[in-house]
């Protein structure tokens, strides 16, 4: 949560935004939702968008990924008049039926820039 309101009050960055059209963790179910892009104030080479799904588990304080929700590599030169809309789609692991009540859930987005500049963006999952 810091994390994200210091990326929104950082000005001249780029910005990445995935709003989802639901957030309810059901294995097996398909997530479904729009990735929101913004060219940084100056000019820089985005080189790719990731999106993870992650893990928190509160008992160990410990975060792990679980695996690759979706990579897109852009090598592309934007600015502040750059906006985007990408569609994005995922299906929740099977195999989280049986952790689901163990560990939290988020998807973890990253807009990085050639210099390895990043802006991330995450998005609580609801276990159901």
């Amino acid at each position: 949560m810091f994390k994200k309101l210091t990326n929104l009050l950082s000005p001249g960055k780029g910005k990445v935004d995935l709003v989802l059209d639901q957030n309810v963790l059901i294995p097996g179910s398909q997530i479904t939702g729009t990735f929101y892009l913004q060219g940084p104030k100056k000019k820089k080479k985005v080189s790719r968008l990731e999106c993870d799904l992650m893990a928190f588990d509160p008992k160990h304080l410990d975060e792990k990924p679980v695996e690759i929700a979706t990579t897109i590599y852009m090598s592309k030169e934007i600015d502040e008049n750059f906006h985007r809309e990408i569609p994005f789609s995922y299906t929740i692991p099977e195999h989280l039926k049986n952790k689901s009540d163990q560990c939290r859930y988020r998807f973890r987005t990253k807009l990085i820039f050639e210099d390895q500049v990043q802006y991330i963006d995450h998005d609580e999952l609801k276990a159901k």
